[in-house]
């Protein structure tokens, strides 16, 4: 994790002291909802959690919900970050970071890591580990995944987007299909990308149900597309990989996943329009090794999503035609699910070749990477405020094991990239506001790593 360097003075790290921004309005009621709501959902949920791991639980219960209490507190008035205090993988690693922090800081500002002051990517990944903790020390509710709920309900809301998703899919996956691949990779992608507009997160983990189905989205919606590199993609990555030139038999492309329910479904279909269409031979879908963010997807959650799809009530046929084929590519190695501890870590992804060497040694045998929704762009530029027109390539510094591709809607007050046009027209329309980053409306394709 890096302290002070150059770039501090290029693109301050986005934090939540100051008023006004997405960031503070984050620490100030997002999170302190967040936890709220997990304070809820264990007092409504006790009875069925006694009947489920009997009367024991309780003390369980009692125990979260005192240092929920406190953490709720710790937020609001904004207290230091405190210690992880468990023996879990990553625990050394957190350890070192935070002593890293308080050490590297100026003497009058050791306090500086708190809630509101310090870096809003960081605190925000601890502020998750540290709920993860909390859970992971009890007896009983160890492995109870708190979003669950959530993120099943999120998917059950959309059956009809998902259905008409999944005609599409089903229809110009067939072999004798009569689709033109330019028009089959922008509608699929912009499926995925205006997908992820369906995060919880930003509700504190109520419901949010897409006003508009991603399908329809991907054709109505491209002047909301602040900068769409999909086409520069096809020429440079997926048509070559389409030719096959080489007769390869290992061509690989990866998706980091973002968002459970509808927009994992669409990750799917991502999934298996490139291998039906035969621009890989494997997919690896990756996820995340603990609940996440409220609504990011776990491998339980991908198990779930698949076997409703083939077998839930009220699913179309369509749908169930898609579990099936997706349960076949799982089974015969075709789509393969990861985690890493990597991704559940606060670094920006520039570190990832020294902190996670096995990791990014891995991502260079793919042929490109997807990496979906907010959370990951905030962690591929860094979450820093940069010039609007900062090149991607120097946001991303230097992050390339291989072609990638961000598809994401912009839920963040960082953003890199964009066009003077697109600038122009932002600030003719919104001036000095800059409510257009953090509402969802406006989206960006970007193409990295080339």
């Amino acid at each position: 994790m890096e302290n002070a360097d150059e770039y501090d003075h290029l693109a301050p790290k986005l934090r939540g002291k100051k008023e006004g921004t997405f960031a503070y309005y984050t620490v100030r009621d997002r999170w302190p909802k967040i936890v709220t709501g997990l304070v809820d959902q264990l007092a409504q949920k006790r009875a069925s959690l006694i009947e489920k791991y009997g009367s024991e639980v309780e003390s369980d219960i009692a125990a979260i919900l005192e240092v929920f209490s406190k953490l709720r507190y710790e937020i609001m008035t904004d207290k230091p970050l405190c210690n992880l205090m468990d023996t879990q993988l990553d625990s050394e690693m957190w350890r070192n970071l935070l002593s890293d922090m308080r050490t590297a800081a100026m003497p009058d500002e050791v306090e500086d890591l708190t809630f509101f002051k310090g870096p809003w990517l960081f605190v925000e990944c601890w502020l998750y580990r540290f709920i993860w903790s909390t859970f992971a020390k009890t007896i009983r509710l160890s492995e109870y995944d708190y979003f669950q709920d959530s993120k099943r309900k999120n998917f059950l809301d959309h059956l009809p987007q998902i259905e008409e998703s999944a005609a599409f899919i089903n229809k110009i996956s067939a072999k004798d299909a009569p689709v033109h691949e330019l028009f089959g990779i922008n509608t699929i992608l912009k499926m995925s990308l205006w997908g992820n507009r369906a995060d919880m997160s930003l509700t504190g983990g109520d419901d949010h149900t897409l006003a508009m189905s991603s399908m329809s989205a991907s054709s109505k919606l491209a002047d909301f597309v602040l900068i769409d590199d999909v086409n520069d993609m096809i020429v440079k990555v997926l048509g070559p990989l389409k030719i096959n030139a080489n007769h390869e038999t290992n061509r690989r492309i990866d998706i980091i996943l973002d968002n459970s329910g509808v927009e994992l479904t669409g990750d799917l279909i991502v999934a298996e329009f490139f291998i039906s269409r035969g621009f890989a031979d494997k997919v690896v879908i990756h996820g995340k090794a603990i609940p996440w963010f409220v609504s990011d997807v776990t491998k339980p959650d991908l198990d779930w999503t698949i076997e409703q799809l083939k077998n839930g009530e009220n699913i179309g046929e369509e749908s169930r035609a898609l579990g099936e084929k997706l349960e076949k590519r799982m089974k015969s190695g075709q789509i393969v699910y990861q985690d890493h501890l990597f991704w559940i870590s606060p670094h920006a992804y520039y570190a990832m070749e020294k902190e996670a060497r096995d990791l990014y040694d891995d991502l260079k045998n793919s042929s490109l990477i997807i990496f979906k929704g907010d959370l990951n762009y905030r962690k591929l530029v860094g979450d820093r405020d940069w010039d609007l027109d900062t090149s991607f390539k120097t946001a991303c510094r230097g992050f390339a094991p291989c072609p990638f591709m961000a598809l994401r809607t912009l839920k963040a007050e960082t953003v890199a990239g964009l066009s003077e046009e697109s600038i122009a027209i932002l600030l003719e329309k919104f001036e000095e506001d800059n409510t257009w980053m953090t509402s969802g409306e406006y989206a960006v394709c970007q193409l990295g790593g080339i």
